[in-house]
């Protein structure tokens, strides 16, 4: 019995020793991430294919091409004392926003499309390079991205003129349904040192938003289609979305 005590009493020691010996720190940030569609998916299509809109069956694209504003928390924790391995804990929020416009003689066409995505994740970072001069360093790393993608919101406006005064209209409803991913991401970033304990950390990633849970099922098969297009009108299966994503933030150690 005692022989057991001593035995777990050196074994508690050595941990907290240890622990202490690596100085093991946290560390968290906050500020703005953005994210854009890179590859040729319909998602970044115009909602209409052409202006011609007496056809219901019409494919639809998504709209989302170019940068969709967002934002981000991270948590770290730094792995050993030189501070150049460290697990990154995080999750980013994006406002995926789009709009096409028709104009014509006596009437004119507007349509938005909007979709809210989560995406929390967790890897592994290495910084392979530092600064001394610019109080900064340069780190590489990867992540396992989990996607949330909320069902999106359709909203159609239009006027027309009609007798001498303008008729306006409003239709929204919602096009697809929520969604659930996994996707990967390998990322480059540099940390700045503004005043002790306040850092800049900005960097970039670029990744896969569905390589994990995508639909195989054509929408003549009750399938989705395109993760994030508009509405599940003759797409075939869903496919791959890549994505860059941009972060600026400020970082505190604890």
């Amino acid at each position: 019995m005692n022989r057991s005590i001593l035995i777990v009493s050196f074994v508690l020691s050595a941990i907290l020793s240890t622990a202490v010996e690596a100085q093991i720190r946290f560390r968290i940030a906050t500020g703005l991430s953005t994210d854009w569609i890179t590859n040729d998916n319909p998602a970044v299509y115009q909602l209409s294919g052409s202006p011609d809109t007496s056809n219901p069956d019409r494919p639809y694209g998504g709209s989302f091409d170019g940068a969709q504003v967002g934002w981000g928390l991270r948590g770290y924790v730094d792995l050993d004392k030189q501070k150049t391995f460290r697990i990154p804990v995080g999750v980013d929020l994006f406002l995926y926003r789009g709009t096409q416009s028709i104009k014509g003689i006596g009437y004119d066409f507007r349509v938005d499309h909007s979709t809210d995505l989560v995406s929390a994740f967790t890897g592994f970072e290495w910084s392979f390079v530092e600064f001394p001069l610019a109080f900064a360093r340069a780190y590489v790393g990867a992540e396992a991205r989990f996607l949330f993608v909320g069902e999106n919101t359709i909203t159609n406006t239009g006027r027309t003129f009609v007798d001498g005064k303008w008729i306006s209209t409003q239709d929204q409803y919602t096009g697809k349904p929520s969604a659930f991913r996994m996707g990967a991401m390998a990322r480059f970033g540099i940390e700045g040192e503004i005043y002790y304990p306040v850092f800049l950390n900005t960097s970039v990633g670029y990744g896969v938003m569905n390589l994990v849970g995508r639909d195989d099922r054509p929408t003549w098969k009750e399938g989705r289609g395109e993760l994030l297009t508009a509405r599940p009108l003759n797409e075939p299966t869903e496919g791959l979305l890549y994505h860059l994503n941009f972060s600026f933030m400020v970082q505190v150690r604890l």
